[in-house]
Order: C-alpha cells, then structure tokens, then sequence
C-alpha cells in the first residue's frame, strides 16, 4: 500500500528533523556550544552581548587551570550559567571570610569575574564542587573587531597545569 504524497513528505522532514536534534544534542553536551554572555562581571575581558565558542573536552579531560574562564551553574540559582575566571583550585590558598582554613576544600574551585566591585562569586557564595563546572570558554568570536582566543592553553595540554 503507498503512502500519499504529503505523508511521505512529511515523514521525510520529521526525520531529518529528528536526526538533525540528536546531532546538535550531542555536540552541545559532549562537545561544546556557543554561549551568549550577558552582565558586567567579566569586563573588560568580555563584555554583555559578546559570543563566545565553549568547548566541553577541557572539563571532560580535567584539565580547567587557574586563569581559564569558565562556564558554572549557579550554586544559588541551578538554572543560571555564571562566566568566571578560576581563581585557585583545590587546596590552594585564597583569602575570604568564608574560608577559614584559607585554603579551597578538595574537590571546589574558587572563581571570580574580572570586574570585581559589581561580580558575585565565590567572594559571596563561597568556593564551587567542581561539578557544577559546565564549560571552558576558548574563543570570542563577535564582535569581530574583538575576536580571538579567551585562552592560553589548548584542553589537552597540562603542562602549565599546577599539581
């Protein structure tokens, strides 16, 4: 029995529709995405409105560095990705009233954004499970006139990665 014309037709598009979501599903989640960044907490170094392209190997390899700019979910809003830059990792010190031993516990990461007088971070909420790290921040790429690369290091080299 064949089908009408327009049922093929639209089973045709319902697939490639289909196949198309299961592609970019898996490239966001395992590979990385473009993200829109919004508030002044990182300025200078990125500013409301700038596109940037996240990639996801960098968390997957655990080699995020102090220095990288990354994407976290928020510890006191789950569903809000917060852009900071790693200020120390695990047992490194850090001076804040939430910290009394002064160190970062095992298994946190302390960010901060790059203007801070108006950035909540780990100043205010204390540092971040690294879990809740999502992304790495690589390169700008709008506006063009301030494109270029948010990192000094690729997500498979560790050798400026301290221990």
């Amino acid at each position: 029995m064949n089908k009408p014309k327009g049922v093929k037709l639209v089973w045709r598009y319902t697939k490639g529709a289909a196949v198309f979501y299961c592609v970019a599903h898996c490239i966001s989640r395992f590979v990385g995405e473009l993200v829109i960044c919004s508030g002044p907490s990182m300025y200078p170094t990125i500013h409301d409105g700038d596109l940037v392209l996240a990639e996801r190997f960098s968390i997957a390899n655990k080699n995020v560095q102090v220095g990288d700019i990354v994407g976290c979910l928020n510890p006191q809003k789950p569903r809000e990705l917060l852009c900071k830059r790693i200020a120390a990792k695990e047992g490194q010190p850090v001076t804040s009233h939430l910290l009394p031993s002064g160190r970062v516990p095992i298994g946190h990461v302390f960010l901060q954004g790059d203007n801070h007088a108006v950035s909540t971070d780990s100043r205010h909420f204390g540092p971040v499970p690294e879990g809740l790290v999502q992304i790495r921040l690589a390169l700008r790429i709008w506006p063009l006139e301030r494109a270029g690369w948010l990192s000094s290091h690729w997500f498979w080299d560790k050798s400026n990665q301290k221990e």
